[in-house]
Parts: C-alpha cells; structure tokens; sequence
C-alpha cells in the first residue's frame, strides 16, 4: 500500500444514512431509482474512496450539474440540430426586427437602432453557427472528466503533501537535536554563539515550513472535498490511493493505443461534429486544418505520457531498490549498535536515512501512479489536442 490513512468508523453514518440525512448534504444529479441502495449508500458515507470519484463528480459537483442543467435548457430553446439551432436564432432575430417602433423620436431611434444591430447579430449567428445538442453533450462531459482528473491530482497532492510534511517533521527533530547538542557544546566552550545562532534559525525555518506546509495541505483538502459536493469545512475521511500495479503499465502501447485516443478525443470529435454542421467553404477549410492537427496533436500528447510513465517507474524502481537498501543498512547497523561498534548517534543518523528513503520511495509511487493516470485518460479521450 502506497498509503493508507487508516479510514476512521462513524457509528452514526448507518443511522443517518437510514434515516435519510446523509453527510453529504448536497443535492445529488440522478434521481434516486438510478443507483441501488447500497450504491447511494457507499457515494453518501462521508468517506471520499479513490474509485467513487467518477461517481460523486457526476452527481455532486455544481459545474457538472449547471452543465447539464444548461444543455436540457439548449435542447429545450434551440432543439437538437444544427438546422433547429439556425432556425432558432432566425426567429430570435424576426423577434427583434419586430419590436423595432420606426418612431423618429430620439430615445425610439435609439431603441429601434439597438434592436437592429441584436436583429442583425442573431442573423449572422443563424448563418454561420456550427452549434448543435450533440457539441454541448461532448464539451460537457469532457468538462466532467477533466474534474474527474482534478479530483484524482488533489487526492494524490493530499497524500504526496503527508508524506511531505512527515519529511519536514523528522528534518525538525534533526534541527531540534542539533540546537540541543550545540547548546551543550556551548556551555563546554566547544561551540561559538554563531553557531547557536544557526542552530536556532534552522529549528525556526524548519516550524516555518511545517506551518507553510500544513496551509496547503487544507487547501488541497478543501479544494477537494468542495469539488465533490461536501463544504468547505466538513471534514469527510480521505481513503487510500490505489496500490502500485505495474501490470497496468504492460496494457500500455502508444501505438496501438493511438486509434482509440484518436476515437475517443473529445476536441476532436466535436472539431469533427462542427465540420459535418459547417456551411462555408472558408469555414470548412480551417475546420478539416483543425482536425489533421489535433490528429497530430494526440499522437504526440499520447506518446509524451507514455514516457512519462517509463521514466516515472524507473524512478520507482530506484527508489524502492534504495529504501531496500537502507532498511539492509540499518539492520546491520543495529547489530553494530549492540556490539558496541557503532555510536548511538551514528545509529540514528542511518534510522533517519531508512525512513527518509521509505518515504522518497512511497512519494515515487505517488508520482508513477499520476502518471499511468495521465495516459489512460489520454486514451479515454482526454489527451491534449491542440
């Protein structure tokens, strides 16, 4: 396990959930005949796990349910095709047109000159919008998978941020023992104030950046929790990352990956629904440029992944060999310790160097998983196209 938080036992969330007030208070998408019991159960346990993420951006995230509130009412005023849209924005302007007064007074001219110019802005867009039902549903839910992709970053940032802060707490302790050491050494006449100076800057810079760190890690909790629908100061447990699977990255092949990347990219698919509506020759021509380049463009972002996630698992691999490495290390350096071979603070010097590796090897991990991420949502039709 990369990390676990160990997930903490509400006694009170089977009985809110029985009683229909849930932790999670925010109005969910879908109504509730579309997920069972136990799914509604599992999304509404105050408990964020890595693999509901998907589930709670869809039915708890405001922009995810504005979006679809705005593509019924798009359907609802304009309809479907791109025809229904241009005829729409027809009528939008005959409705302008219509309320023009042709009174010569100055305030009606002015009005009827406004009215005109609206008339004949909806004209044009009646002419030349590329619009239909089908674009909005495409921009729409790759806007709710890129959310989704925010939602795994701050998840990963929380833990990574964790292991961060575990790091500047043991280079406190250090700073603290050194001060501690110093400050004898200064009573013996062995240490200079100058050097008690030191000493004590670096046990300050060290609470310094423990504090610093402390704030961004409530911000990335915050800014996570806010995006799946809890409050900005409910404080539902955070669950593990997924474990390290490297049989993930054996699935991966750029090149036989690239035509469903290519399938599924959204930029292009709705480049490509834009051509089918275009009706200008000029338009036609920038439109068909467009896509060969986000053609190009995937190719490139997918194979760019990929070698993120080689070189994110050959940093792994160095990292957990090195963490092998020192756990050996300190092992025999205990039996030194026992026989009198080693000092105690020799000894503790290689306890911090294991721990320090133990943590550098759990923050790769954090990083190889970021990166097989990126590329599988490259492939699900994410990858950067333009």
């Amino acid at each position: 396990m990369i990390w676990n938080r160990g997930r903490a036992v509400l006694s009170l969330a089977a009985a809110m959930a029985a009683g229909g007030i849930f932790p999670l208070t925010a109005q969910a998408a879908s109504p509730e005949f579309s997920r069972t019991e136990e799914e509604w159960a599992a999304l509404r346990d105050d408990t964020i796990e890595y693999g509901e993420l998907a589930d709670l951006i869809h039915e708890y995230n405001a922009t995810v349910q504005n979006n679809a509130y705005e593509y019924r009412k798009f359907r609802e005023d304009y309809g479907d095709t791109n025809a229904e849209v241009s005829s729409a924005y027809y009528d939008l302007a005959q409705d302008f047109y219509s309320d023009i007064s042709g009174d010569d007074d100055a305030g009606s001219m002015m009005n009827d000159l406004n009215l005109e110019i609206q008339g004949d802005s909806m004209m044009k867009q009646a002419d030349e919008t590329l619009e239909d039902s089908k674009i909005y549903q495409l921009t729409y839910e790759q806007a709710e998978k890129s959310l989704v992709v925010t939602a795994q970053s701050y998840m990963i940032s929380y833990y990574q941020q964790l292991l961060e802060q575990e790091q500047q707490q043991a280079e406190l302790a250090n700073a603290g023992n050194e001060y501690e050491l110093t400050r004898t050494k200064l009573a013996a006449g062995t240490a200079t104030q100058l050097d008690m100076l030191a000493a004590q800057e670096a046990v300050q810079t060290a609470q310094n950046q423990i504090s610093q760190l402390e704030n961004t890690i409530e911000e990335t909790r915050e800014s996570l929790i806010v995006l799946l629908g809890w409050k900005h100061d409910d404080h539902p447990v955070i669950g593990a990352v997924p474990e390290i699977d490297l049989s993930r990255i054996e699935g991966m092949n750029p090149d036989q990956d690239l035509e469903t990347a290519i399938a599924n990219n959204y930029t292009l698919q709705i480049n490509k629904r834009k051509l089918e509506n275009a009706r200008n020759q000029t338009t036609k021509e920038s439109l068909r440029a467009a896509i060969a380049n986000n053609e190009r463009q995937i190719g490139a972002s997918l194979s760019s992944a990929y070698q993120s996630v080689l070189t994110a698992k050959t940093a792994y691999e160095q990292a957990q060999a090195a963490a092998a490495l020192e756990e050996e290390n300190t092992r025999v350096a205990a039996l030194r310790l026992s026989a009198g071979m080693m000092t105690q603070a020799a000894y503790d010097e290689q306890v911090n160097a294991r721990d320090n590796s133990q943590l550098s090897a759990q923050s790769a991990g954090l990083e190889l998983l970021t990166a097989m991420e990126n590329y599988e949502w490259a492939v699900a039709g994410l990858a950067a196209a333009e």
